[in-house]
């Protein structure tokens, strides 16, 4: 929203979003321990429950907090055996982090299934909407001098599998990932290179054209590969 002279500012319950880091990290509220109670959290913050409980919906999408009925929210938990690499001071972040790592995880299993159905399913219609889209996301690349209108391609990817289930599921995935790159990890986002980008949907392309399946499904699993690599 816009102030009155006319510098835009975040939502609030974004700014909520960034306090309760603050005090996650302030507070050492480590993996499996439970957040102060709303009551508590609307004091310290002066916020209202309404805008507590969004900022508090968008964590649980991101996968940092979870909430257990009548016992209250919590972080979340680390699987066993691992930890967060020594990053204590910065617990909301690491957390985060690791959510956008498994959020990718499931992305790259999502998305090679999905170009295996694309072989199979795709129409020439379908394969037209392909080309006209990668070539309208290198129009965008040169405008922007970013990867900006990649995700595009990618939905449009899950749309041309035939899969309403896969596609709805990826959508939920790849709305997740975004929210968490426009904030958080802006800078693993702006990390990829337009060439390279080009060059590996250029590869994933020719592969469907060809109904090639093994090469498709190889070309998407090393392109995402690079962004779990990242994080």
């Amino acid at each position: 929203m816009k102030s009155q002279s006319g510098i835009t500012r975040p939502l609030l319950y974004q700014e909520v979003i960034t306090a309760l880091y603050r005090i996650i990290d302030q507070d050492q509220i480590c993996p499996g321990m439970k957040l102060p109670s709303e009551r508590e959290l609307m004091e310290r913050l002066g916020v209202s429950r309404n805008v507590l409980r969004e900022a508090f919906h968008v964590l649980e999408l991101r996968g940092v907090i979870i909430s257990r009925q009548g016992k209250g929210r919590f972080l979340r938990s680390l699987p066993q055996g691992s930890s967060l690499d020594g990053r204590e001071t910065q617990i909301a972040k690491s957390l985060e982090q690791r959510s956008l790592l498994e959020a990718y995880e499931v992305r790259q299993v999502l998305e090679v299934k999905a170009v295996e159905l694309i072989v199979r399913n795709a129409s020439s219609k379908d394969l037209e909407d392909l080309e006209a889209a990668y070539q309208k996301m290198l129009e965008r690349f040169v405008q922007t001098g970013i990867t900006a209108g990649e995700f595009e391609l990618h939905r449009l990817y899950a749309q041309k599998t035939g899969s309403l289930f896969m596609e709805q599921t990826l959508n939920s995935v790849l709305s997740s990932i975004l929210d968490m790159m426009h904030t958080t990890f802006y800078d693993i986002m702006t990390t990829h290179q337009t060439e390279r980008e080009a060059r590996q949907h250029r590869a994933i392309l020719d592969a469907i054209q060809a109904r090639d399946a093994a090469q498709a499904k190889q070309a998407m699993h090393d392109h995402i590969q690079e962004s779990i690599d990242l994080l």
